[in-house]
């Protein structure tokens, strides 16, 4: 079993400043980030107020790019979201689009999300949610 990393939790990592990327992280786990937060980290560069923080934000993304396997939305996570995103419309709760992304890579690869976003997640039946 492994683990899909939230967006927030490498937020949080990058923002108190950790060198690793991976600081927040249960030690022996396997982690993967899926490629939508990867789009929500490199958006935090242009949302920057300085150029310094912006060559920070990019470093520190760098950093989890080389010790994070990033997972692609290929079309097995496709069918999986659309299956999802129909079951939890029906049921009236919707979450977030990006957020759906992320569960439904974790389902796919029948892994657990890591987050602080726990309330959210936790509506999606099967899946396992790890407070970070």
């Amino acid at each position: 079993m492994g683990l899909i990393i939230d967006t927030g939790v490498l937020i949080k990592a990058e923002r108190q400043d950790h060198r690793n990327p991976v600081a927040l992280v249960p030690v022996g786990e396997e982690v993967g980030l899926c490629s939508i937060s990867l789009s929500e980290l490199l958006e935090g560069i242009y949302y920057a107020k300085t150029q310094l923080q912006a060559e920070r934000r990019r470093n520190f993304i760098e950093r989890a790019k080389s010790v994070i396997p990033i997972v692609a939305f290929d079309e097995s996570i496709a069918e999986v979201h659309a299956r999802l995103r129909a079951k939890l419309r029906q049921q009236g709760k919707l979450i977030g689009p990006h957020d759906l992304i992320i569960v439904a890579t974790a389902m796919s690869l029948r892994w657990d999300i890591l987050t602080f976003n726990v309330t959210e997640f936790r509506q999606v039946e099967g899946l396992g949610v790890r407070e970070a």
